[in-house]
């Protein structure tokens, strides 16, 4: 088991929330794949440190607000790590409020996040990765 995974994980959320694109890179394998809520809209996938860094952009276009609240992080049998969050959002031109209930599933690469897969049911995430 690779226990700092978890804080690995942790530490790419509160990037988002401090919208700190640097310390969100640092955890990131230069080949992540990140499939955000927004990749889903749009369906342009965030893919490597380039795709990060529009990431923090579209965010920044988009939203006044955009916080990660972790509810769970928890280390799966095969060192992956499932991240059960809530995301609150406010759109910058409606100032609506938004929040989504959601999971990754996050695979490693040279101990950085490397592959995330999205799902909006936590509990499917939790099956997928066998806890």
């Amino acid at each position: 088991m690779h226990p700092d995974r978890t804080s690995l994980v942790q530490a790419f959320a509160d990037a988002i929330t401090r919208r700190d694109v640097d310390a969100a890179l640092s955890v990131c394998h230069p080949d992540v794949a990140f499939p955000s809520l927004m990749a889903q809209l749009d369906d342009r996938p965030y893919t490597g440190h380039d795709g990060i860094r529009r990431y923090f952009a579209d965010i920044d276009a988009t939203w006044d607000e955009w916080r990660i609240e972790v509810e769970q992080l928890v280390p799966a049998p095969d060192g992956n790590v499932v991240i059960v969050m809530r995301t609150h959002m406010r759109g910058r031109e409606s100032g609506l409020p938004f929040a989504e209930h959601v999971a990754n599933l996050w695979e490693f690469r040279d101990e950085l996040l490397w592959r995330a897969a999205l799902y909006r049911d936590p509990a499917e995430a939790l099956r997928a990765a066998g806890s």
